[in-house]
This record gives C-alpha cells, structure tokens and sequence, in this order.
C-alpha cells in the first residue's frame, strides 16, 4: 500500500486544525492545496459555554491533506481532562469522503459519522494500536477488562508517545486533553483522536510553538507516523478529493448510555464497536454513572480572539500535480488522472506512463502481495518478505523504490500554510482576557485521566479530514527509526 496509513493516510492528517481559518493555500507548484474553512460560535457571548461548529472543505483535484496543528486562544477557557469522566459524549462530526476501494478509482463517496468521546491521558497506562493477541481485531478496539469501552477511550494508545516528543525526542509530551472516536470505514476500524497541549508545547520544528499563539491542537488519525511501524494495506487504496465535512464541538458534555451500569445484553450494539450508541438522547433516562452537564470549554471576555492553524498539503515527487500518496507513478508525470483512472487502459490501477503494458491486466505487477494502488512501490517486490512497505521518511514512497529513502525532501514539497481566522465574542470590542473566575490556559500539572475534546473548532476540520485517510502527520515523525518494521498485511 502506498503508505497511506491505512485507512487514512495521507489526510491524517492530521488535518486536525486547520479548523479554525478560512483560508486558501499557495497554488505556485503544480499540485494545489486551497483549503476552505468556515466556524461559528452557537453563542459568542462573553464566559458563555458555546458548542463550536465547524466546515471544511478541500475541492475536487486538490492534493490531501499531510498534517495540520490549530491553535486555540489561550484566553479561552479549557477544562483539564481529569476534570471529565471517561467516556463522556464530548463532539460529533460528519463527513463526506471520496475513496477508492480494492485498486478501484476514488469514486466511492461515503459519509462518514465519529462521536468523541473523553479519554485517557496517561502515557503509563497504554493499549497497543496493533493486533498483537492476532485474533484478527486490533487492540484498540477490545474490551480486555469488559468495561463497556474499546480500550482505546480508556488507555493511551501507545503510539502517541513515539510520535509526540520534544526537540530532542527523549521525553513524550502528555496532553491536557485527548478526545478520541472509533468507526467502522469500509470494513476497517477507525480510530480518529484530537489531543489538545499546553500553550508553548513542542510540536514540530515547522510548527512555531510561541505560547501567545494559544493551546496547539494535533489531530491523530490511526496510527500513521508511527516511528516503528508503517501502515496496514486495507480495502480502502486511495482516499481523494474532493473532502467535506461538518465538525461540532460540544462546550458541555453530554451522557453516554454505553457505560451504563447494567446487563451489557441490554446496550446498543454498536457500544461493543464505537464506545457509543447509534443515537444520542440529549434529555433521556439518568445512567449509572452519568457523565452530562460538565462544562467542557468556556468563551473569553469581550473581545476579538485569532485562532492560527498551520496546514500542509501533501508531497507530488514528480511534479505532475498528484500526491505521492495517489500517484502510481510517483517519479514519472502521469498520462491520465489517477482519481479516475482515464489512463489506464488495462483497469490495473497503473497508469500507461509506467506501466509496463497496459494491454495487460496485472492488478499486483510486482508479485509482492499487495495490489498497486495499495502498494507504495507498485513496480518493485517490497511486500512482506521484503521490506513491507517500509517508508522511513513518510513521503509515501517506500524505501524499495525511493532513490533517498531517509531524505523526504528530496520527492517534492510539502505545501505549508499558515491560515488567521479572527472570532468575535461579545461586541468584539472590549479588551479581552480569559473568562471571568478563570486565568484561561489549564492547569499544566493535568496528567491524567482523561482529554475532553479536542476543544473547539480544531475539531471540526481535523475530523473531516480524518474520516479516511490518506497521509500524513508527516512532520510528527522527526527521525523514527525502522523499530518493528512493517505492519503485516
């Protein structure tokens, strides 16, 4: 699979937070990335507590998303993870998601549905991502100690402490928040997260980190840019564009039935999947424990507040405006778009300008198990007896065929924009400041138990994006080493 981490790859993007902006992006190389972004406050009054909605779309053509950090006022009022119960109903999105499926062109338009849930924040008490008991479901996914939650929700997935470190990658960073939703895409369990740090955190040496600028926000889609692993091929093979999706944050938390102290027969069945029930009843029946009412973020004082995001569109090695992700002739100018596949005569997924003839069908040319689409060097054996769709530089071509496997720079650029989107609370034009009874920025000594959602807006792009991905969290991954190698197909 052309590293698209699974399931989502290239848009993991992290897109997470390019939420707030409305913005478009530099169009100057040949691949475009012109992002559009609109928010609104349910409430903009002053020390209100106001769910955020927010709208994302990335037209038809555009490449996907590689990665996005939002960042959020540090005036506005953030409740500490700890502060939360686990597993408490905290933001929903919705997107509509363009894929390809099975070697198939991307013309699978699906909607896709994540409700968040408040998770664990602790980096000592963790879930593996992987399928390490091999009984065909990840580890994220079970419920080894029958709580009523994938582990997911209540254990820091393990990955996210390789990925998220400081400058000098010794010390993992520890959110103050982790909200995270699990779906199923295509047969595939989906695990979408947005974790919120403190203002002035580390994120990336392309990320400013200034602490005026606010909480940075990273959305984590799967477990792409895991050092140690790359991704799983799966069903889905490409994941496109056009992408739209609708994002709301919810300023207090809301009951879920899921971890309802009764007769587990009882529960929805989607509680075993998702962590959550198919419907979400906002005045139903009390639930033992019952997790509504906690405020979760809280408007500033009057005034006009800038949320930042940094986004970044992904990398095109040969320059014919298709994301190496997408491109099947990552080093050779394409005769046809690979989205539709016009030029691809034999309907193998190659396209004639490397295919070695097009006359003939051959939907795995390279004989290493995985289809071409799926498959990061299509035309060179790096399936599991070999490298396994390796890519130490995460540019989304393997190492088997990239000329400078530890190099990403040298297969294209990275499209990176940073976007301003000004809110206006109260009148927009008093002096500002954190809500009243609050000093704005959380308590930094959280730890522990459990990340709200991923607090605002953020959300909403990041989530959209993440609905299947492609990508990316590219500048997540400063130096991973090969570790345990190649996930297994």
């Amino acid at each position: 699979m052309r590293t698209k981490p699974p399931l989502l790859t290239g848009a993991l993007l992290g897109l997470l937070v390019v939420v707030l902006l409305l913005g478009t992006a530099d169009t100057a190389r040949a691949q475009t990335f012109n992002p559009t972004l609109d928010v609104s406050l349910e409430n903009p009054e002053p020390n209100a507590n106001s769910n955020y909605t927010v709208d994302f779309n990335l037209p038809d053509g555009d490449v996907q998303f590689g990665g996005v950090v939002a960042f959020i006022p540090p005036e506005w009022g953030v409740t500490p993870g700890d502060e939360i119960p686990i597993g408490a109903l905290v933001g929903e999105l919705t997107a509509q998601s363009t894929l390809g499926l099975i070697n198939g062109p991307c013309n699978n338009s699906l909607t896709v549905i994540f409700r968040f849930l408040n998770s664990s924040t602790d980096p000592y008490d963790t879930v593996p991502f992987l399928d390490t008991d091999e009984n065909d479901d990840e580890d994220f996914v079970e419920d080894k100690d029958n709580s009523g939650l994938p582990d997911a929700f209540e254990y820091y997935p393990d990955f996210i402490s390789r990925l998220i470190m400081d400058e000098k990658d010794e010390v993992p960073h520890t959110p103050i928040r982790r909200a995270a939703g699990i779906t199923v895409v295509a047969g595939v369990n989906v695990l979408l997260q947005f974790l919120i740090f403190e203002p002035g955190t580390f994120i990336d040496e392309d990320i400013p980190n200034d602490e005026e600028l606010g909480y940075p926000t990273v959305t984590l889609l799967q477990n792409a840019g895991d050092p140690d692993y790359d991704p799983e091929p799966t069903s889905i093979t490409d994941f496109c564009t056009p992408l739209t999706s609708t994002n709301t944050t919810f300023a207090v938390s809301m009951d879920n039935a899921c971890t309802d102290d009764v007769d587990p027969d009882t529960l929805d069945p989607l509680c075993e999947i998702s962590g959550y029930p198919l419907d979400i009843v906002v005045d139903g029946p009390e639930t033992t424990p019952d997790e509504r009412g906690i405020t979760l973020f809280t408007n500033p004082q009057d005034g006009t507040y800038t949320f930042t995001t940094v986004s970044v569109g992904q990398r095109d090695a040969d320059g014919d405006g298709y994301e190496n992700g997408l491109d099947t002739c990552a080093f050779v100018p394409n005769d046809g778009n690979p989205r539709t596949r016009e030029a691809d005569e034999d309907t193998d997924g190659l396209d004639s300008a490397c295919d070695p003839d097009d006359s003939i069908t051959n939907s795995d040319e390279d004989l290493d198990g995985y289809l071409n689409r799926q498959d990061n060097c299509p035309l060179e054996p790096n399936g599991e007896n070999e490298t396994n769709q390796r890519d130490t530089d995460d540019d989304l071509i393997g190492d088997a065929c990239d000329p400078n496997p530890d190099n990403e720079e040298t297969e294209g650029e990275l499209i990176i924009v940073q976007l301003e989107k000004e809110i206006i609370v109260g009148t927009g034009e008093g002096p500002g400041g954190p809500p009243e009874g609050g000093d704005g920025a959380a308590d930094g000594d959280d730890d522990g138990g459990g990340g709200a959602t991923l607090i605002i807006i953020i959300i909403v792009v990041i989530a959209a994006v993440v609905v299947v991905g492609g990508g990316a969290f590219f500048f997540l991954r400063r130096g991973g080493t090969s570790g345990g190698g190649g996930a297994a197909a």
